[in-house]
């Protein structure tokens, strides 16, 4: 399964409340990424990968990325970005998944919660 039918299928589910969009092609690795290395540093490991980002929640500042291991097998990051040249140790906040399917559950399981909570 890649991202864009994992991102279709939770748009089917939940419609337009859903909290989520793609990142379009040209986007993906543009500002987004400059934003991501700005607010990593080069001491980072991902500084100097080749990363791209995949989609953005709208409701907060999550991004989702992704680059390649050395096996060429999709690794995908969750960043919550803050925005700011200078971090504090810790941010900006980031979750590793292996595999897009731990990155439906996760979103998805998100999304319930912040839903759950706004009624």
């Amino acid at each position: 399964m890649t991202a864009e039918e994992i991102f279709c299928d939770l748009f089917d589910k939940y419609g337009e409340d859903f909290n989520w969009h793609m990142v379009s092609l040209p986007q993906s690795n543009g500002d987004l990424v400059a934003e991501l290395k700005k607010e990593i540093g080069e001491g980072h490991s991902l500084y100097y990968k080749e990363i791209w980002a995949v989609a953005k929640c709208t409701s907060n500042d999550d991004i989702l990325y992704v680059t390649s291991e050395e096996l060429g097998t999709d690794i995908y990051y969750l960043f919550h970005l803050t925005y700011s040249h200078q971090n504090i140790e810790g941010f900006p906040k980031c979750k590793k998944f292996t595999d897009i399917h731990a990155v439906k559950e996760f979103i998805e399981q998100s999304f319930i919660q912040s839903y759950e909570y706004r009624f």
